[in-house]
């Protein structure tokens, strides 16, 4: 190690050490706010931001968002649908087939262009969602916090049980979500919040329609057919 370097890092060292001990030296620690156990609260608010999203104008936000791009694209898919049925009857020395094939290839980068747009504007439309959903998250757990006696509210997720695990930002999202050391239930007002803002407590059970029961099968002999009789008889 060159000397320079040496230097430098026995400096950086030595100003560390001054910090450290100016942080938690005696004469400071008496000013710093010391924080009972009771003081503290959690809630879960990755939790609560599902619940708000299972909720029912959330979600009925996205259907209807789900219907329109299906009726705006509906058109460009006729569209090609009808080109490639064209283009399948068509013989090569065609006169028209290069203009057909050229229509064809237009359509299909429109419906590539809308396609795109209408996952960028879902994608902005879930941001909203999760925008509004905190805000309202947020200020119930300060108003539930300051009801029940808490100075200190944090976010965190009650278990280790890792979700998103498919991917490197979806795991280490969850890892950070976690504390090393869960909190315990009495402190946890996650569920104080989710009933406040009226969240649902898990999504609604799908519209399974009723299935007719079959009909018992008899034992009794099917009725005889009479068959016509013919002129050779």
């Amino acid at each position: 190690m060159k000397r320079t370097t040496q230097l430098f890092t026995l400096t950086t060292a030595i100003l560390a050490t001054i910090i450290i001990t100016m942080v938690v030296s005696p004469a400071d620690a008496s000013k710093r706010y010391t924080i009972e156990s009771g003081d503290i609260a959690f809630v879960d608010v990755f939790k609560l931001i599902d619940k708000a999203l299972i909720g029912e104008e959330l979600a009925q936000q996205r259907e209807d968002f789900n219907t329109q791009s299906r009726e705006d694209l509906a058109g460009l898919n006729q569209q090609i649908a009808a080109l490639e049925a064209q283009l399948s009857t068509m013989q090569q020395d065609d006169p028209n087939g290069a203009a057909t094939y050229q229509q064809y290839q237009n359509a299909n980068s429109q419906l590539q262009s809308a396609s795109q747009q209408i996952s960028q504007a879902y994608e902005r439309l879930i941001a909203q969602q999760l925008s509004i959903a905190y805000q309202e998250i947020y200020g119930a757990a300060n108003e539930i916090g300051a009801q029940e006696g808490f100075v200190f509210v944090f976010a965190t997720r009650s278990d280790g049980e890792l979700i998103q695990t498919d991917s490197i930002t979806g795991i280490t999202q969850e890892i950070l979500a976690r504390p090393l050391m869960t909190p315990p239930s009495g402190v946890d007002i996650t569920e104080l919040v989710r009933i406040k803002l009226g969240y649902p407590e898990k999504a609604p059970e799908p519209e399974v329609e009723p299935v007719a029961e079959p009909v018992a099968e008899t034992t009794e002999p099917a009725p005889a057919t009479e068959v016509p009789a013919t002129e050779d008889e």
